[in-house]
């Protein structure tokens, strides 16, 4: 089973280095053409299922990225919310004790009002049973399916099959993908192969 992850474009927030998880805006058209090599590297391929978040700028992504299949849509696939932090910088909470507190130890603590680790990753994990599950009733693993969605969904996935052992192990690029290719080995999905798209050499 392969799995195309691909993180949604540019945004304003993005730019700015300002923490950006439910908050809905959408993509700075300025810099749509980060997209550009993916769409070149994607355009006219079979997938078996396009999946995105509902959040506007993957929804922006997508619709850039010229995919000519029906999508589905799940707020599951949505980044983590942080709560009152949403649209701060380092800068403005680096004197907060709660955020310090956060980020040594984020997997028990979580920003306030936001959204815990577990909670985070458990939406995450249910996904991800039920797309099994539907790929398994459905037989359909031909070709890659599509995830657009957030950097913090993609480098728990990274993490959940075994392609890296961190949470920043690779770097994951806006408006870029990573392909994992997954084989089912002693009782559960592990990643096998792991690679970029667009490769470097393709984008020049």
């Amino acid at each position: 089973m392969d799995l195309l992850l691909i993180r949604h474009g540019v945004t304003d927030w993005n730019k700015q280095k300002r923490y950006l998880g439910h908050t809905d805006i959408g993509l700075l058209q300025s810099e749509l053409e980060t997209l550009d090599g993916l769409k070149k590297q994607i355009y006219g391929q079979p997938f078996s299922y396009v999946f995105s978040s509902d959040l506007r700028r993957c929804q922006e992504t997508l619709d850039y990225l010229n995919v000519k299949m029906s999508v589905i849509v799940d707020e599951r696939l949505r980044e983590i919310n942080f709560g009152d932090w949403e649209g701060k910088t380092y800068d403005e909470l680096k004197c907060d004790a709660n955020y310090q507190e956060w980020l040594n130890d984020w997997e028990q603590s979580s920003p306030p009002n936001g959204e815990a680790w577990s909670e985070f990753t458990s939406r995450i994990d249910l996904f991800l049973d039920e797309l099994i599950k539907r790929v398994q009733k459905e037989q359909k693993n031909k070709f890659p399916i599509v995830m657009v969605t957030h950097g913090g969904v993609i480098r728990y996935l990274l993490l959940k099959f075994y392609a890296s052992r961190t949470l920043w192990d690779f770097p994951v690029e806006h408006g870029k993908a990573l392909k994992l290719s997954l084989i089912w080995q002693r009782g559960e999905w592990i990643c096998n192969s792991l690679s970029v798209v667009p490769t470097q050499e393709s984008e020049n």
